[in-house]
């Protein structure tokens, strides 16, 4: 896959989410003024629970399309894990504010919403960080043998032994 289609991809599925996100925070904060949690650690829970469930599946779409565009045998891509991240905390930022943006007036939730920040995007990006040492441990799985060959070496190996073979069977059966 190209870096021009894949950010593409990427970029596709976050703006589906800011998409998704507005109508959800809305939802969540008449939500909870029906409920009358002007409480400022409630509000500002419920509209980071609501950021969070929105974004995860988000980061989990990119990340697979992530391991779709590395294709196989698993290569990562250094550069495309770091536009990754970058856009997970772009959307968490965004989310934030179009969280603070609901209501004009200063609430109390607001700085707490604002102090969640930081943690939430610790989560999300620890979540792809471990995707991303995970398929590192695969692909160097892959690229290695149990003796700490290259796995290239091995394949050489089996050819000119399997030529060998062939060689030794074909001189018994024809003379």
């Amino acid at each position: 896959m190209s870096d021009a289609a894949f950010e593409n991809r990427v970029s596709g599925i976050f703006s589906r989410l800011d998409q998704r996100l507005g109508g959800r925070l809305a939802s969540e904060k008449a939500k909870a003024e029906t409920l009358q949690a002007q409480d400022m650690r409630r509000v500002a829970f419920i509209l980071t629970e609501a950021i969070e469930a929105e974004v995860k599946p988000a980061v989990k779409d990119a990340l697979l399309s992530y391991d779709e565009a590395i294709n196989r045998p698993l290569t990562p891509n250094e550069r495309w894990e770091h536009a990754l991240l970058k856009k997970i905390e772009q959307a968490v930022d965004r989310a934030i504010q179009q969280a603070l943006a609901l209501d004009k007036l200063d609430h109390p939730w607001k700085p707490l919403l604002s102090a969640e920040a930081p943690k939430l995007r610790a989560r999300l990006l620890a979540d792809a960080e471990a995707h991303f040492t995970a398929l590192g441990k695969v692909g160097k799985r892959r690229r290695r043998s149990d003796l700490g060959l290259p796995e290239w070496l091995l394949w050489v190996a089996f050819f000119v032994g399997g030529l060998g073979s062939g060689l030794m069977l074909a001189r018994l059966l024809g003379g």
